[in-house]
């Protein structure tokens, strides 16, 4: 497994969930203000940041929300689910977006929780692939049709012809 502080490559969103150690008005204002520092990055885009109260999610669970409300895969979440479920006061989500490459080196007042992956969705038919380790996106190339395949096309044309052919001369000689 990765380490959870590190900043993954490629489409899929993660989230880190980290509990604030604080008083819940002052981690509120914590939480609006700069956060890179306390997270150890160079940039944060704050729009990527929610600051939650766990205890709003006693009775539906902390781990429900984020697998069914931010798209977190149930496999990335279901060792530490009864953890997720357990925690109370304020909590802070960082979403993959809004950070840029390298590494999270959370400060306190914040504390990790754990770092969890949304479930990665299908490719689409045609759509190009990600390549995560060379951070680009990998085009793929149309392969020319087999000398089988381009026969039977030829031989479908001269069956299509012949058949026009046929029904023309059944209908002149009528």
């Amino acid at each position: 497994m990765t380490d959870p502080l590190d900043i993954p490559l490629g489409p899929e969103r993660t989230v880190w969930v980290f509990a604030i150690d604080l008083p819940k008005d002052r981690a509120e204002a914590f939480a609006k203000g700069p956060l890179a520092p306390a997270l150890g990055v160079e940039r944060l885009d704050a729009a990527q940041t929610e600051f939650l109260d766990a205890d709003l999610f006693t009775d539906y669970g902390f781990a429900n929300y984020l697998t069914e409300g931010q798209g977190v895969a149930e496999a990335s979440v279901a060792d530490d689910s009864a953890r997720l479920d357990a925690l109370r006061g304020p909590v802070l989500l960082v979403f993959r977006p809004g950070l840029g490459q390298g590494r999270l080196s959370p400060q306190p007042p914040l504390r990790l929780i754990g770092r969890y992956d949304e479930t990665p969705s299908p490719p689409h038919i045609g759509m190009p692939i990600y390549d995560a380790e060379a951070d680009r996106i990998a085009v793929p190339q149309k392969k020319r049709p087999s000398d089988a395949a381009m026969s039977g096309r030829v031989a479908m044309v001269v069956l299509i012809l012949l058949a026009i052919f046929v029904t023309l001369f059944v209908w002149g000689a009528s």
